[in-house]
Parts: structure tokens; C-alpha cells; sequence
């Protein structure tokens, strides 16, 4: 067996072994800002790469809604759009969890067993385990909940992932306003009416330069036009 067939067929397997992926819904009717937003892009030559991070105004849209939104204080630097909040979680775990130690959530049907099974980490809903290196929460968590696992991850080092792209409570809460949990914060969000057009985005934490430059390795950059459509529809919403 090759070197690559080595890598490949674990891999494949882990693969195989992940449940099916829910049927998704009809996209939504693109709205005309959108629209007229990806135009714009493509009349104005904006069909190759963007700068690595993503583009800066949608960076710097991002930075201005944590900070109306939660208090959180980070730079358009510490941003990186991604393709989707889907590769925001592989990237994260892939860069933050090592093989065989613990990814610890709150649900057990929660959007990160599936990546922690591809990189070969453990899942658990148990705070109690051994290996535990990373925490991974969301706004539709239980908030008492959510409290205690978060002591646990400030007493322990632990990384944590805030999922803004699962829908829950729209309160002013974020991890990152805990003094011992501001660098160890990954915040991921998502473009959510238009999940179809791939736009994500994680922010924040001591780790955002290496998580950069591995999302920069698998994909290089997110679509150009569909960041300016992105941008587009937040400019519609303000």
C-alpha cells in the first residue's frame, strides 16, 4: 500500500461512518441587493482571487457586529472569511484538537461530532472525561448549562468554539467577555440567507493567524463574488 492509500482509506472510512446529511430546504429567492451586489463584482473584474483573510469591508463588517452586538473588541486582522461555517468548524478542530484527545459539547447531536470524527478526535457530552481539549457551544445551548461547561473551560485551558451560525437566543452573550476566555475564543458565523453561496467567517482568539493561514491552505480564499453579495445583503439589513 502506497503512502497515500495510507492516509486515504482511514479517511474514507471515517467518512463513510458519519450519518447522512439532513435534506436542506429550497434556497430562498436572492434579493436584489444581492444580486445586484455579485454584478457589480464581476463588472468590476472582481472574479479571482481575493486578499487570503477575504475582503476587507466584510471583514470589517464582521468586527463591527461583534462589537454593536456582544461587546467584543477584535480587528478586521484577527478575521478570515471561510466557505461556509462548515469549513470554519473542520479548520478549527483540525488546527486546535489533536488526534485521540476529547472535543466536549453540550448536545449530543451536536454540528461538531461529524468534523471531530474526521480528524479522528474523540466526542463526548461528559465534562467529566479525561483529554478534553476543546469546548464547542452554541447560542441555542442551554444558558445554565453553558455557564457551568465554560467555568470548566477557563479552570482548564480548554479552546472554545461560539457557533454563531446555529440560530438560538439573540441575546448580547459571547464567551469571549470572560477575561480567562478572550484569546481562547473561536468565534464562527455564517451568511445564513445565503448558504448556498458559501460565506463564513471565524474571528477572534490567540490562534486566528494559524487557523488563517490552514483555511488558506485547503481553499485559498472564498469565492469573490459571492463576499461582495455577502456584503451586498448586510448592507441591505443596516
Amino acid at each position: 500500500m502506497s503512502a497515500a492509500q495510507k492516509l486515504a482509506v482511514p479517511l474514507a472510512s471515517r467518512v463513510a461512518a458519519l450519518p447522512a446529511a439532513p435534506d436542506t430546504e429550497s434556497p430562498a429567492v436572492v434579493q436584489a441587493t444581492v444580486a445586484s451586489a455579485a454584478a457589480q463584482a464581476m463588472n468590476a473584474g472582481h472574479t479571482h482571487y481575493t486578499d487570503r483573510p477575504g475582503i476587507l469591508p466584510l471583514r470589517q463588517h464582521v468586527v463591527e457586529t461583534l462589537g454593536a452586538t456582544n461587546g467584543i473588541e477584535i480587528s478586521a486582522d484577527e478575521v478570515t472569511i471561510t466557505c461556509g461555517a462548515v469549513e470554519g468548524r473542520f479548520v478549527a478542530l483540525k488546527q486546535l484538537v489533536k488526534a485521540g484527545s476529547k472535543v466536549l459539547a453540550a448536545s449530543a447531536d451536536s454540528l461538531i461530532a461529524a468534523p471531530a470524527e474526521l480528524i479522528g478526535a474523540g466526542f463526548t457530552i461528559s465534562a467529566g472525561e479525561e483529554g478534553i481539549s476543546l469546548l464547542y457551544l452554541t447560542p441555542a445551548d442551554d444558558p445554565q448549562q453553558r455557564d457551568a461547561l465554560l467555568q470548566q473551560a477557563a479552570a482548564n485551558g480548554w479552546w472554545v468554539i461560539w457557533d454563531m451560525s446555529v440560530s438560538g437566543s439573540s441575546s448580547a452573550f459571547h464567551p469571549a467577555q470572560h477575561p480567562a476566555l478572550a484569546k481562547k475564543t473561536i468565534t464562527l458565523g455564517e451568511v445564513s440567507e445565503l448558504s448556498g453561496w458559501r460565506v463564513g467567517w471565524m474571528a477572534g482568539s490567540e490562534a486566528a493567524n494559524k487557523l488563517r493561514a490552514f483555511k488558506q491552505s485547503m481553499t485559498i480564499c472564498t469565492t469573490s463574488v459571492s463576499q461582495w453579495a455577502a456584503l451586498g445583503l448586510k448592507g441591505s439589513q443596516s
